[in-house]
């Protein structure tokens, strides 16, 4: 038991460490945020998963400090593709062109292209349901860009 609860540790203190330096926007609807940066685009600069503490950076030096549930993150483009193989015939096609775009400018993978693809998620509603999800949820599924790693977690 405790040799288990080690590995789900480690396991997100990986996690942790591979969303540094990812592209992340604070929730548009964050109700309190001293910073004012809701809706804005920055990048994990730090987590500290003891005190529920995402750290972003913004532009002009701007840092804040978010729980781990006010800040989105894109779905893994892997991920992200099999949801649009999925949801195909009863996505919009506007809406599965626009998913579709955010997966090319995802495997782009510069940071230009990654800001892109979160204005685009962010800016339709329907499709930020589909394209982001929070960083807590992201670490609690164990998700991640490395697609052998995905395959690993299901065996």
């Amino acid at each position: 038991m405790i040799y288990t609860r080690a590995i789900v540790v480690a396991a997100k203190c990986n996690m942790m460490e591979q969303l540094n330096n990812k592209g992340v926007i604070v929730h548009p609807l964050l109700t309190h945020d001293p910073q004012r940066m809701q809706g804005q685009i920055g990048i994990i600069s730090n987590i500290v998963h003891e005190n529920d503490e995402v750290y972003v950076e913004f532009p002009y030096n701007k840092t804040g400090i978010y729980s781990r549930d006010a800040v989105l993150t894109l779905l893994p483009k892997e991920m992200l593709l099999a949801h649009i193989h999925d949801k195909l015939e009863e996505l919009e096609p506007k809406d599965a062109r626009i998913l579709l775009d955010i997966y090319r400018l995802q495997r782009n993978g510069q940071p230009a292209a990654i800001e892109e693809a979160l204005r685009w998620a962010i800016g339709y509603d329907t499709i930020g349901r589909d394209a982001l999800v929070t960083v807590k949820d992201y670490i609690d599924r164990g998700l991640s860009e490395d697609i052998a790693q995905h395959h690993s977690i299901g065996r």
